[in-house]
């Protein structure tokens, strides 16, 4: 499926029309009483609010069933299908793209792919819990302000729209529009609706349903930033709060003088890794929703495990959450009834989690299920490119006996995988220990 086709439901068959919509209009924008009390509470007291203030304002937003949304006039908040779609964002008007998953697994953005019709600005952030943000705030901000006051419109975006590139519009309205943190972060949860107003049918409960899942790379999840970019946030708050007067390059250079790439444990010998992302980045795949990476056995994000009618259609009769107890992962059980048997793992995709405890129980989980009549296996994290895949390599490692680099050639033939270097570090000594073991006794 291409990204034009992917965007249809987003862009295309839902007939934006920018000139009806009205963010300020009577009845749209009600704010919930609770929650409004929540930020007053906070505002009174003069404080920084706290990371659980804020993610009950953001926790308030509905989910969303787009690849886009209006957060603030003319100022869109996307994913990359949303991004790659470039007649989309020509019928949208957009001029400026800032891509804040600049470099990252498939996503497309730099000046070549917009060539002259938008200007473009990436920012390489990672939504991991060691990556700093904070010196993209002032530059990210500076960019999406001189945009829209030249009468531009501008998408801002990351993989999946929801962290990097929400954290990065929050500063926008804080230091451009003097929002605090609560209302800014308020704003963007009360706007997290259908971008046409004008046509209720399209955007009825039944129509949304049928968007979701027909249109299966729609991660069908809110707008919520991870808590490290919220701390990063509140961080920004209280830097401008105490800067008081101080010019805006003052306040870049001070975040700049401060702003720093946590350390992460990466392996001292990087070679080995370097070779098998090679083999990553030789996949030229899309980046689908569910991929059949071996015989009956299935890669997929979020939206399609949580889409029991697709599930249906593909016969799965099992599921392997690789990220049970996730936000935005709602899976269990008595979510899949007697459909499946599921099977849950809450692995964390980043550089500290041990992901190796978990490797042999999904080995055997994914066995015993092809094993059984009729059995087809859905393995999902999020997007379907890390943690998932990592167990789904451990399992041809495991049960099929491929060497490592064997077990990727074979799933990037059929969909584009990313593991993180921690998961492909552990993956490396599971392969060296099982090529010991086979040495020492070749029938194991």
């Amino acid at each position: 499926m291409s990204d034009r086709e992917l965007i249809t439901g987003a862009v295309s068959d839902r007939e934006y029309d920018t000139e009806k919509l009205d963010l300020g209009e009577e009845g749209e924008e009600e704010e919930d009483e609770e929650e409004k009390g929540t930020c007053l509470t906070a505002e009174k007291r003069g404080k920084t609010p706290s990371l659980q203030e804020l993610e009950e304002v953001l926790h308030s937003a509905p989910r969303s069933c787009r690849h886009g949304d209006e957060v603030w006039p003319c100022l869109y908040l996307g994913d990359m299908v949303m991004s790659h779609d470039k007649f989309g964002l020509w019928r949208l008007g957009v001029t400026h793209v800032l891509n804040a998953a600049h470099g990252k697994l498939c996503c497309k953005g730099s000046d070549d792919f917009y060539g002259t019709t938008v200007k473009y600005h990436g920012v390489p952030a990672s939504d991991l819990p060691t990556f700093d943000l904070s010196p993209y705030f002032y530059p990210a901000a500076e960019f999406i302000h001189q945009a829209l006051t030249s009468g531009g419109k501008v998408l801002v975006h990351c993989a999946v729209g929801v962290s990097r590139s929400a954290a990065l519009v929050l500063a926008f309205l804080m230091i451009h529009h003097h929002l605090s943190l609560l209302s800014s972060s308020g704003h963007l949860a009360s706007v997290s609706r259908p971008l046409n107003a004008a046509a209720p049918l399209k955007n009825s409960p039944s129509r949304r349903r049928e968007h979701s899942e027909t249109q299966g790379a729609n991660l069908g999840s809110e707008r919520h930033v991870n808590n490290h970019l919220l701390a990063s946030l509140t961080e920004l708050r209280t830097l401008v709060s105490e800067l008081g007067q101080r010019t805006e390059r003052a306040a870049l250079e001070s975040v700049r003088g401060a702003g720093r790439m946590s350390g992460s444990n990466q392996p001292q010998d990087l070679v080995p890794i370097k070779e098998l992302e090679l083999t990553l980045d030789s996949c030229s795949l899309e980046l689908t929703a569910v991929d059949e990476v071996w015989p009956n056995l299935y890669i997929g994000n979020v939206a399609v495990a949580q889409n029991r009618k697709t599930l249906h259609k593909l016969g799965i009769t099992h599921v392997l959450n690789a990220a049970h107890y996730k936000q935005g992962s709602i899976g269990d059980q008595s979510f899949y009834g007697n459909a499946c048997v599921y099977f849950g793992i809450p692995a964390e995709d980043s550089e500290q989690f041990d992901l190796s405890q978990h490797f042999r129980p999904a080995a055997d989980f994914i066995h015993k299920a092809l094993k059984s009549k009729d059995g087809k296996v859905l393995v999902h994290c999020i997007m379907g490119v890390s943690r998932s895949a990592s167990l789904v390599l451990v399992y041809l490692m495991l049960r099929q006996r491929l060497p490592l680099r064997d077990a990727l050639r074979q799933v990037v033939q059929k969909r584009a995988i990313y593991p993180n270097r921690n998961f492909l570090s552990l993956l490396l000594k599971l392969d060296d220990q099982l090529t010991f073991k086979r040495r020492l006794c070749p029938l194991i």
